[in-house]
């Protein structure tokens, strides 16, 4: 996992040299605050879901990860949690589904790391990171993001 404001996503030389993080970083800072909820297709297989909904209590939301994908997680408005936990510590919930690259997990008795991604922030959740987003941040109860989703193909 990797979390940061975006005006830094430059100072990174992994993120800056190489044309898969540069596209999508380049698009946020061009489009997420003027982008409408939906897909919004990249280069190659990578695309961009806009979404917003509210938050929940952590008793409600949900550990997820991705096998073949990598998730660049960036608040437009107001502010998320997002708990992170290595997922080979995790037990699956339900079968993995490839069609989508998804699988549930159980949720562990706490989390082991804690993103609070307000406006302006992006994390980036790699496949061996489970994560439970949605969470509530003190003072927001709302969240409008986006996820780029970037095949591990893409940066090997």
């Amino acid at each position: 996992m990797i979390a940061d404001k975006l005006k830094n996503w430059r100072t990174n030389p992994g993120f800056k040299n190489h044309p898969v993080w540069s596209e999508a970083f380049q698009w946020i800072e061009a489009h997420a605050d003027v982008a409408e909820d939906g897909i919004h297709p990249l280069s190659g297989d990578m695309y961009v879901r806009v979404m917003e909904y509210d938050l929940k209590e952590r008793g409600v939301a949900r550990y997820e990860a991705h096998l073949e994908t990598i998730d660049l997680q960036y608040t437009i408005e107001g502010a998320e949690a997002i708990e992170v936990y290595p997922v080979d510590e995790l037990s699956a919930d339900g079968d993995y589904r490839p069609e989508k690259d998804f699988q549930y997990y159980q949720c562990p008795g706490k989390g082991l790391h804690r993103v609070e991604n307000v406006k302006g922030q992006f994390c980036v959740l790699f496949p061996q990171d489970g994560h439970m987003p949605q969470l509530y941040v003190n003072g927001h109860s709302h969240v409008k993001k986006l996820v780029v989703k970037i095949p591990v193909s893409a940066i090997q």
